[in-house]
């Protein structure tokens, strides 16, 4: 694992400058170049599979290259959108360097009016782009495959991650602990999802059934925001408001809908004087490379972002040399146990 020290030597920046830009200091007043360079590298040097494997040269990669096959990248998230949540540059570095070793041509294409969307051999979205933006996009490239995205299939490739999975090992981890006073603080982005439920995350929705099938939900334990982003910002707010809610009827854990919104949640537990985990403890899905550089360390469910990106550019290679049945490919997740989490307050430890 990279230290914060490795990153600072690597961005040729002090350490206390990675230190805050990692775990969000709204305080500090860098460049968004300085942070995106800190967050890239904070993903490159955990990679370790990608160094690895990158000094390897494949006869798949030559044979690429003597083709000259191109690949374009269309992103739901702007450039400077990417800071606010690093889930999709994460996804985004692992498909530019799949794409690398494979040996193409990457092009990103910022508009459907983009005439190198017509150049290129295949297309890849990364991101939540609504139902009507992902027909259009397939509609347009006949080589094509979305990252990111839970909408029904029609004749085009995806890769996503089990969040059902992920929010299951986060709940039974806090219930192992001795968690029963487990709140949720979430949101959802509704009209980039697909569900007919009234949420739309598999997160939200699997939470909402496990807690119920346990006789565990409280409905005051259960903060979530509709139609707004999953970002630090909104996790401090809604963790503000829930705070304020709760008053001394403190839950003893909380599961945040994904890291970034955990890191807002410790910033106002740490406000408020709450000390995490003797008492709340907090729970995170994602494990971004920042997530281990909070402070404390946070437990979370890893998310394999960077071979979201890679089995990306496969499938699409794969639909570029035999195109044939759509792919709906679904990934496993992993518990990652840190700092942030431990036995319930007032519960005497094993």
């Amino acid at each position: 694992m990279a230290t914060i020290t490795d990153i600072a030597k690597a961005a040729s920046v002090s350490i206390s400058t990675v230190s805050r830009v990692l775990n969000y200091d709204a305080s500090l007043s860098v460049t968004e170049e300085t942070k995106r360079k800190i967050f890239e590298i904070a993903e490159e040097l955990n990679y370790t599979k990608y160094k690895q494997k990158k000094k390897q040269k494949s006869h798949k990669q030559s044979s690429i290259a003597k083709k000259g096959l191109s690949i374009g990248i269309i992103q739901w998230r702007l450039d400077e959108e990417e800071l606010d949540d690093i889930y999709y540059m994460s996804i985004r570095l692992g498909v530019e360097k799949r794409a690398a070793e494979l040996g193409y041509n990457v092009v990103k294409i910022s508009k459907l009016d983009d005439q190198s969307l017509f150049s290129v051999d295949g297309l890849l979205a990364i991101g939540k782009f609504t139902y009507e933006k992902i027909k259009e996009l397939s509609s347009l490239h006949e080589h094509f495959c979305v990252i990111g995205s839970n909408f029904p299939l029609n004749n085009y490739d995806s890769v996503n991650t089990d969040f059902a999975q992920a929010t299951e090992l986060a709940l039974h981890h806090l219930f192992e602990l001795g968690h029963q006073k487990i709140a949720f603080i979430g949101a959802e982005e509704t009209t980039n999802l697909h569900s007919y439920r009234r949420y739309k995350t598999p997160t939200t929705n699997t939470y909402i059934d496990v807690m119920k099938q346990t006789n565990l939900y409280n409905d005051d334990y259960f903060i979530l925001q509709e139609n707004s982003r999953l970002d630090v910002p909104t996790g401090e707010k809604l963790a503000e408001q829930a705070l304020k809610k709760w008053g001394d009827q403190l839950p003893t854990a909380i599961l945040a809908a994904n890291d970034a919104f955990a890191i807002g949640i410790i910033h106002k537990l740490s406000e408020a004087g709450i000390n995490i985990p003797e008492e709340i403890s907090v729970m995170g899905i994602n494990d971004l490379s920042i997530s281990r550089y909070v402070s404390p360390a946070l437990s979370t469910v890893h998310v394999f972002t960077e071979e979201m990106g890679e089995m990306g550019v496969n499938v699409l290679t794969e639909r570029m040399k035999n195109p044939g049945i759509a792919k709906r490919i679904l990934l496993s997740t992993e518990l990652v146990v840190r700092q942030s989490t431990a036995v319930p307050r007032h519960q005497p430890s094993k």
